[in-house]
């Protein structure tokens, strides 16, 4: 072969070479990383303070408040910490599967461009870890879900805010909220209707209740009063409204300017353990439906049953302390539930209006024919 036409075919060669590394692009490996190797292994996760989540038309700021987490754009009302905590872990956890240097037309194929500071445009999602002092200990742009060959997500693609290398890692966040009002801890309230003793509703501005729902002890039927002449009880819809606490969920949350008004329409629900907890239902303009919540301690009152049974405790102090000692062994195997007082419910809950949904509003009812059986049509 003459040299002038090897050398031709060494040019020719480089140039394939070339154009197959512009061909890959975005899966020329970075050489910077171990696969396997977790990608934020020197995460300090007890040191987190806050966390932002953004991405176009959506953002969201979680702050760690005096004693619980909090949802910045929500007035400070405490977020879902379970979900919180599992994301900040799963982060420290990632490993990598591979590394490549993106380019602008991989960054934006893999839906990696971070979002705006307005959170108008981007087609990633931002994901930024601070620590109490303003010190950014994790800041990344989620992007597309990685499909694995058997189906299903196989991890996830994502970047350093700082860097436009791309790490595909072993876990997704496909379904990461970034609404404040996906981070709300929803709960309300959550007593059980079998903890309800009576349920008395007010109208607006009345002085006397519209009905009143009662029952001497938990294993008893409730009754209505008044019941009208002739008129049954539709016990389903009793159940309907003892239940209507097991639990009350929120859909979002405002700050409360002041206190419920007194004369306001109002169910008051009294516990067997002395609670009093009076909600203040309420329909707005444009379907939205609310509620206010206060609460009080009454005093407790002792059931005749449970007099009678310490009047005729066995004299065998041996046996009753055993007994006594069995069935605190009973209650220790279970996970006691965190029951709050009056004067928590007040603080937790005092300041603020909830939107509630409208089945969880019509459960209140407070118009006492919705409470009996149709009457027969007569012919």
């Amino acid at each position: 072969m003459k040299g002038k036409t090897f050398g031709i075919l060494l040019v020719a060669a480089a140039l394939l070479v070339g154009v197959a590394l512009l061909r890959q692009g975005t899966d020329t490996p970075t050489g910077d990383v171990t696969m396997g190797k977790k990608l934020f292994a020197d995460l300090p996760v007890n040191q987190v303070a806050s966390v932002s989540i953004a991405k176009a038309g959506d953002r969201v700021t979680l702050v760690h408040g005096e004693k619980t987490w909090q949802v910045q754009e929500r007035s400070g009302y405490p977020a879902n910490f379970g979900e919180l905590r599992d994301m900040v872990v799963k982060l420290s956890r990632l490993k990598i599967g591979r590394s490549f240097a993106g380019t602008p037309e991989s960054l934006a194929r893999l839906a990696l461009l971070p979002p705006s500071p307005d959170a108008s445009t981007g087609t990633g999602t931002a994901v930024t870890l601070k620590d109490a002092a303003g010190k950014v200990l994790a800041d990344i742009v989620l992007g597309q879900t990685h499909d694995a060959n058997g189906g299903g997500s196989g991890g996830q693609y994502l970047k350093r805010a700082d860097s436009d290398t791309v790490y595909l890692v072993d876990e997704n966040f496909r379904f990461l909220k970034t609404t404040p009002t996906e981070w709300l801890s929803k709960d309300i309230l959550d007593i059980d209707g079998k903890d309800v003793r009576s349920v008395t509703c007010y109208a607006a501005g009345a002085a006397e209740p519209v009905y009143h729902i009662t029952r001497p002890s938990a294993d008893q039927p409730a009754t209505l009063t008044p019941l009208p002449d002739g008129r049954t009880v539709n016990m389903a819809k009793i159940d309907q409204v003892l239940d209507a606490i097991a639990p009350l969920t929120l859909d979002d949350v405002a700050s409360a300017d002041a206190a419920p008004p007194a004369d306001a329409t109002r169910l008051v629900y009294q516990l067997f353990d002395g609670r009093e907890i009076s909600l203040y239902p309420a329909a707005g303009e444009n379907g939205r439906y609310s509620i206010r919540v206060a609460a009080a301690q009454l005093p407790v009152t002792v059931d005749a049953k449970a007099e009678t049974a310490a009047e005729t405790a066995p004299a065998d102090t041996h046996a009753a302390t055993a007994a006594a000692d069995a069935a605190s062994a009973d209650a220790s195997a279970e996970t006691p539930a965190v029951v709050k007082t009056a004067q928590e419910i007040n603080d937790a809950l005092g300041p603020w209006v909830f939107t509630i949904k409208k089945w969880q509003y019509d459960s209140l009812i407070t118009d006492p024919e919705n409470l009996l059986e149709k009457p027969e049509s007569k012919s």
